[in-house]
């Protein structure tokens, strides 16, 4: 009898360690909450004539904090189980709302470029930390959209598609 118990304990643990749906969601909103962070720093950054390095200290921190969000947040959907359909709507929804938060992040980054153009060295490590942030949500897009049931992979890469464009106008403007 207990021998037959062993099969079920083990699959319950392996249930434990595997994430969900509901482990994604939760890395997308710590992510969400991070990029809405920054752009707080970004909407607050001095418009003074004359800037400190001192100034952009904030803005690295949270840059730093969101790239690390989002690089455990690959870890949580490379580790996760397949999305069931309603985990899957529940994660598109999360898609549209982050998508909106990085796309004004994005936007008030190049509206800020020419007060970072004043010190020397800002643009470059922006230039260097939007290559780096881009090329994660890239790896956590993919992780997320290989959850995904195959037939509404499409259409998760097609959720996506706007982050990556807006990624894209940034960098090249900081290019």
């Amino acid at each position: 009898m207990r021998l037959s118990l062993l099969p079920l304990g083990v699959s319950l643990l392996a249930a434990q360690v595997l994430a969900d749906g509901a482990s994604i969601l939760a890395a997308m909103s710590t992510i969400s909450n991070a990029t809405v962070a920054l752009n707080d720093t970004l909407n607050s950054f001095p418009s003074s004539a004359l800037l400190a390095i001192g100034d952009i200290g904030p803005l690295l921190v949270d840059s730093v904090t969101l790239l690390d969000d989002i690089n455990s947040g690959v870890k949580v959907a490379q580790d996760s189980a397949n999305l069931t359909l309603a985990e899957t709507i529940q994660v598109a929804q999360a898609t549209i709302s982050l998508r909106s938060v990085v796309s004004s992040t994005l936007a008030n980054l190049i509206t800020v470029k020419p007060r970072f153009d004043q010190l020397v060295v800002v643009s470059p490590v922006i230039l260097v930390n939007l290559k780096l942030e881009k090329d994660a949500t890239d790896r956590f897009g993919k992780a997320v959209v290989s959850k995904v049931p195959a037939a509404f992979q499409g259409t998760a890469v097609t959720l996506l598609a706007p982050i990556d464009a807006a990624f894209n106008s940034t960098i090249a403007i900081y290019s």
